[in-house]
């Protein structure tokens, strides 16, 4: 299956010397990264190149070097493009709760939900270091989602420690991280009865937050 959008593609055209003109591509760029989404869904995020992409947006093998350095930027790029879908996900979540335990549990819901509809997303956010090499440097938008978070904690535990807080906001990623990692890989099917997957999360994570000090 190819990505041919007939609004942003359009076939190559033969010149009066009867050589065919390049594909002219409205928007290569997403049209690679929906390519590339795909075959991370496919094949892993190791088990695809550049030029699937390519093949599979329906362009010349060249037409991707255009956006991407190589396999590595268009990674990136997916990474950040992850991370704003994400973050966004979770400020909702955070807004939606009226307590803050009900914000711990929303956003932990909203983390797993992220996951399983955004699979190939998830699996580039969280596998791949955006070192010194991505060129992206240190972006606190990233861990906006963890802040909020931490503000959520402080919350719910206003006279603890900031270690005990610590250890609740580590318990509570921890937990939501794991349990999306385990449901997108299929871990659960024949060792536990999950049953609903909402429903299932926000019963595990009520009981791990502290009974004294919700509110």
């Amino acid at each position: 299956m190819k990505i041919l959008p007939d609004s942003t593609m359009q076939r190559p055209k033969r010149t009066q010397s009867g050589e065919k003109q390049p594909y002219h591509h409205g928007d290569l760029r997403a049209a690679l990264l929906k390519a590339a989404l795909l075959l991370i869904d496919r094949h892993g995020v190791k088990g695809f190149s550049l030029k699937d992409a390519a093949a599979l947006a329906g362009v010349s093998t060249a037409a991707p070097y255009r956006h991407f350095a190589d396999k590595q930027a268009l990674l990136y790029a997916l990474q950040g493009e992850g991370f704003v879908l994400f973050n966004a996900a979770l400020a909702e979540a955070f807004a939606r709760g009226e307590t803050a335990s009900s914000k711990i549990v929303e956003m932990g819901v909203a983390y797993v939900l992220f996951a399983l509809h955004h699979p190939a997303h998830f699996r580039v956010m969280f596998g791949l270091n955006a070192g010194p090499e991505s060129g992206l440097g240190p972006d606190p938008s990233r861990a906006s989602g963890f802040l909020l978070l931490v503000e959520a904690v402080a919350a719910l535990l206003p006279e603890a420690s900031a270690a005990v807080r610590n250890d609740l906001v580590i318990a509570a990623w921890s937990l939501v991280h794991g349990f999306a990692w385990l449901q997108i890989e299929g871990a659960f099917a024949g060792s536990v009865e999950i049953g609903d997957v909402e429903s299932q999360l926000r019963r595990t994570l009520t009981l791990t937050l502290p009974r004294a000090g919700q509110s």
